[in-house]
């Protein structure tokens, strides 16, 4: 079980995230496809991550009306809803999580620990990477599901998620580059064999593109070396080889694949 402390602060920034996205744009209505998708990622992270383990310390009576809004916050994504109804509801569950952390403190105190290794699943802001608000929005869409995934038993989903979601942190690293030759002159650019120049950016793989950003100094040694650990995982989304080679990710591959994937993506979004 994580530290009690730690999962009330874990629910109040996702839901103080999902706060910060819905408030970019000033539409009446939240039609946007990605707004619905971050707003039912943050919903799910509720019940699939946070809610049992509060819900042992505290007792589920404790809970329930944080269980409600979260409800009505997936009811919303089926529908046109009022912008000002989604920022209300939020607003409720962040001041519910509050009085719990206040009432329940000592309680909350003596729950176990968080193991060392694991660090929080909250997306991080992505705008130093990226300026584009949609982008952003499917960025941290990816970052939530990449969570569910590997909090919810499913380890091979959530293995290709990280991969996807790091190879567009890793290009959005690069497009940040004014002079970009020094990426394609790096011993890590792929070269095509006929031509003898390095490929364009769209046929470069994930070997590549986390070579280069260790080669730039981007990330540190380990990351990288486990980061080429992910990449070959990512491959047995394929029946075949997984079959031929025997291998089967479990639970606990993800999780540590998970805690690299951040801590690379966190070493991207650093000036």
């Amino acid at each position: 079980m994580r530290g009690g402390q730690v999962i009330i602060e874990s629910a109040i920034a996702e839901a103080d995230s999902l706060r910060k996205v819905l408030k970019r744009r000033s539409s009446e209505r939240v039609n946007s496809a990605d707004e619905k998708q971050i707003a039912r990622a943050t919903a799910l992270a509720w019940f699939n991550n946070n809610r049992a383990d509060l819900a042992e310390l505290l007792g589920a009576d404790q809970i329930k009306p944080i269980d409600d809004h979260y409800r009505e916050l997936l009811k919303a994504v089926g529908h046109s809803t009022l912008r000002t109804k989604y920022l209300s509801l939020i607003k409720d569950v962040n001041k519910k999580l509050g009085a719990l952390r206040a009432e329940h403190a000592i309680v909350l105190a003596n729950a176990p620990s968080p193991a060392p290794q694991s660090t929080t699943d909250t997306a991080p802001s992505f705008s130093p990477l990226i300026s584009d608000p949609k982008m952003q929005a499917i960025l941290t869409r990816r970052w939530q599901e990449c969570s569910v995934c590997v909090n919810s038993g499913a380890p091979l989903a959530a293995t290709v998620m990280m991969g996807g979601l790091l190879e567009g942190l890793l290009l959005a690293k690069i497009n940040q580059l004014t002079d970009k030759s020094i990426v394609f002159s790096s011993a890590a650019a792929p070269v095509d064999k006929r031509t003898g120049k390095s490929l364009p950016l769209k046929e470069w793989g994930l070997k590549n593109f986390i070579d280069a950003a260790f080669e730039l100094l981007w990330i540190t040694k380990t990351t990288k070396d486990v980061g080429e650990v992910l990449r070959d995982y990512r491959n047995y989304i394929h029946p075949q080889k997984e079959f031929s080679h025997g291998i089967v990710l479990a639970a606990g591959d993800a999780q540590m694949l998970w805690e690299v994937s951040k801590g690379m993506a966190r070493q991207l979004l650093n000036p």
